[in-house]
């Protein structure tokens, strides 16, 4: 008899993308706790988006209210200064 390695299954890795005046829109397998170590029940949930704003009455999930409040944050990294040596 032959035998033939098993290939372990590919891990899935969250992905968090920072939504442009929204907000953080995460997918993948997670576990949200909040600060007294309770666990959100995200079972069949692959994608949620949690809000960056702190306006939404859902939180930390977002309800979208960064929208009509007219919150605006930029998206994308803040640029490294290079150091200068010497």
């Amino acid at each position: 008899m032959k035998v033939v390695p098993v290939e372990a299954a590919p891990v899935m890795g969250v992905k968090i993308t920072v939504r442009p005046n929204g907000p953080f829109r995460v997918e993948g397998p997670i576990t949200l706790v909040d600060v007294n170590g309770n666990e959100w029940d995200l079972a069949g949930k692959a994608i949620v988006s949690l809000c960056r704003c702190g306006l939404s009455l859902k939180r930390p999930f977002c309800d979208g209210t960064h929208g009509k409040e007219g919150w605006k944050c930029d998206a994308s990294p803040i640029p490294v200064e290079p150091v200068a040596l010497g």
